[in-house]
Formats: structure tokens, sequence, C-alpha cells
């Protein structure tokens, strides 16, 4: 019978594919690549709200890994200073400087905190009033992860507590500085503010990877 992953952080595994997904997507778009859709970033996070008949609100949110405490304000300055130079230019021209940048950090998945993870809020919808009544949140990862035998599937849950972050909290600063690395590209929808981030501190990681049975009897 095949073991299924139960951890409180998120295994090399999945860091793994959570950084190389970046790096490809980032590579493609410097090469001009059609863009695909960027599942590694784009979980669908389930919230609830209780004495209502359909409890369980679910939404798709932009989630990334977060640097480790160490290197947390030196990715951020980094981030902050080629933004003041794309600035400057015209936007396409700083592409390969900004991609540089984000591809420095996801090159090493020690530079991250396997127990967070963090992301913005834009619209104040449903999700969002639903953690401030009830902060916990899971997070449904689905995607193709390369390795030395070709494409395998790959999907986990992660279930976590949300803090919501001020926009005086570093955490707040790392994530909207690694969001306007790219927010004039066609990827985005541009936002013209983001009134909270979000930390989700890692609580259980569960490995919902489909897998044949017929192997396994």
């Amino acid at each position: 019978m095949k073991t299924r992953l139960i951890l409180d952080k998120i295994p090399t595994k999945c860091l793994e594919w959570l950084a190389s997904s970046r790096i490809r997507f980032l590579n493609d778009m410097k090469d001009g690549k059609p863009l695909h859709y960027f599942s590694a970033h784009l979980p669908v996070m389930a919230t609830w709200r209780k004495d209502d008949p359909f409890p369980v609100n679910m939404t798709v949110k932009g989630i990334g890994l977060i640097a480790k405490a160490d290197v947390l304000n030196d990715y951020t300055d980094i981030f902050e200073g080629v933004i003041a130079e794309a600035h400057t230019i015209p936007w396409n021209e700083s592409l390969h400087k900004r991609v540089a940048a984000m591809s420095r950090l996801y090159g090493d998945i020690e530079n991250f905190d396997p127990m967070m993870l963090g992301g913005l809020e834009i619209f104040e919808g449903k999700a969002f009033e639903n953690l401030k009544e009830n902060p916990y949140a899971s997070l449904l990862y689905v995607g193709m992860a390369h390795t030395t035998g070709g494409m395998q599937y790959i999907s986990f849950q992660i279930n976590g507590k949300v803090e919501f972050l001020q926009k005086n909290s570093p955490y707040y600063r790392f994530l909207l500085s690694s969001r306007k690395l790219f927010e004039f590209d066609k990827f985005h929808l541009h936002q013209s503010d983001y009134p909270f981030g979000y930390l989700i501190r890692v609580m259980e990681v569960r490995d919902k990877s489909p897998w044949s049975r017929s192997r396994n009897t």
C-alpha cells in the first residue's frame, strides 16, 4: 500500500515543484513563448462560514513561497531596486532584469521557509469575510511535475492558519514587491491597491497525487 504524505511543513518534493514551475514560467515569458496556466501559483483556497447552507467557499488565489527570515529583507530590497529601475525605462526592456531577480530567489529552495506561504488580498470578497470569522484555510495544488522519468501528476493539500498582514509588515512588503515585479505584464490584471496580505502558517500537508492501484496490489 502506498504511504500517503501527512506533514506539518511543505516537503521537499512540493517545494521543488513550486520553485521549478515558477522558473519555467519566467523563462517562457523571457523567451516570448505562449504562457500556460500557472497552477503552482494559483491553488484553490477553501474557507468556511458556519450556519450557512453552503459553508465552504472556494476561490483561486495567487499564493507564493515566503523567503526565510534571514534573507527576507535582502530580497525585498533587491526587488524594490529592480522595480525602481524598471520604471525609468520602457517596461519590456526591464524584463530580463526582473526575471533574473525572481529567478535568483526561486533558484534555491533553501531560500524559503517550508512552514509559510503568503499572498495579497485584492477584492475583499467571500474568502476575506470568512477568514475574519474563521482564520483557517485549505489550499489545493494540482499540476504536472517534470521528473527524470517524464511527466507526473502532482497534487497536495495544505491546511493552515491565516494571519492578516498590514502594510507595515515586512512580509507584506516582500509580497508586494514580488507582485510589482510583474504587475504590468500580460498575465497579470493590474490592481490599484492591495489592502492586506496573508501569511499562511502551514499546519498540515496531505499528498493528493494520483497513483495506480494496479502497481500497489
